[in-house]
């Protein structure tokens, strides 16, 4: 207790001993409080001395005579002083917290004017959306499109349409389900009449755009796609991101042209992607937003398989599966 300030456990016992026994504060009984501590008394006077400079002993008005204050009073300043301390170590510590924060205010506008040229956060579906109408590509427009939204255009204000007539290149890789849902081969048929090159692939695995082989959007979640958007001008970033597109384009088919391939033993390249999502732990509202389809369609996919293999389970599937080849 109040080691901070000094006030030892020896300092504590001379000062109980005074305040049981205060006639022995008298300067000639020195060596009676000395035996009574069971200390030398050079330690017992450097004792008293230090007691002193703290005010817990203070002289009488006899001559010779010492004796303790009040410990109600005694330990009231201590801790009043201590407080004080404490309070001046506070204001030392919002000082400097201010001046660190001031100093990281700094480095990270430094850093932000060194990357703002390389990276745009949009926050919220509203402003990407706006964000996306300014883009006006000159050469290129290529996609990874997983969620299209609703089968609802208008031919005359779709929004692609002015990029097409002017002859820019649009290749956009849609998931297979996609082609197969109601109006959907309307749709990509739509898009192929203007000149756009459409392939169709068993999975897509987020959305992504890339203007003129130098900008590249995505969604800051590739699961939540109202969280917003992230626009990335770096080189490094954009040839990644047409790299991983060339990837699924080289994968996918051109549905007016082929049909989906089937693998040996009758199943489907959608089906096969299921096996390789479902090999590689992805759970089933994974599998179903990366083939594009309801959770309904992947329990029945799973059960289809399952039935055609003779698997009793998910894990099991994985295994028949692969020694079959299904899986890569």
């Amino acid at each position: 207790m109040f080691n901070s300030s000094g006030l030892t456990e020896d300092l504590l016992a001379v000062y109980r001993v005074l305040l049981q026994q205060p006639e022995l504060g008298r300067d000639t009984r020195l060596s009676e409080l000395a035996a009574e501590l069971g200390r030398t008394e050079d330690e017992t006077s450097r004792d008293l001395q230090k007691l002193r400079d703290l005010g817990f002993v203070v002289p009488s008005w006899i001559e010779g005579v010492e004796y303790p204050l009040d410990p109600a009073v005694t330990f009231g300043r201590l801790a009043e002083s201590q407080q004080q301390e404490i309070d001046a170590l506070s204001e030392q510590l919002r000082a400097d917290q201010l001046t660190a924060s001031r100093f990281t205010a700094d480095l990270a506008n430094f850093l932000v004017q060194r990357t703002t040229g390389d990276v745009e956060i949009l926050q919220g579906r509203e402003l990407a959306n706006q964000r996306m109408q300014r883009f006006r590509p000159e050469k290129t427009s290529w996609g990874l499109i997983r969620d299209p939204g609703q089968l609802t255009w208008d031919p005359e204000t779709f929004p692609d349409r002015k990029h097409l007539e002017r002859g820019v290149e649009m290749r956009y890789i849609y998931p297979e389900s996609y082609f197969k849902r109601p109006r959907g081969r309307e749709f990509l048929e739509f898009i192929a009449s203007l000149g756009g090159k459409i392939r169709i692939a068993p999975s897509v695995p987020f959305r992504l755009i890339i203007f003129d082989s130098e900008t590249a959007v995505m969604a800051i979640d590739p699961e939540d796609s109202s969280v917003g958007a992230v626009i990335h001008h770096s080189r490094a970033v954009v040839r990644m991101a047409m790299e991983l597109h060339l990837s699924y384009w080289d994968r996918g088919v051109d549905p007016f042209k082929e049909q989906p391939a089937t693998r040996e033993g009758g199943i489907s390249a959608q089906e096969a992607e299921f096996l390789r999502l479902l090999v590689h732990g992805a759970t089933d509202e994974q599998v179903a937003r990366k083939l594009g389809v309801s959770m309904r369609t992947v329990r029945r996919m799973a059960a289809k398989l399952s039935e055609q293999v003779g698997a009793s389970g998910r894990f099991e599937l994985g295994v028949r599966a692969a020694q079959r080849g299904w899986v890569d």
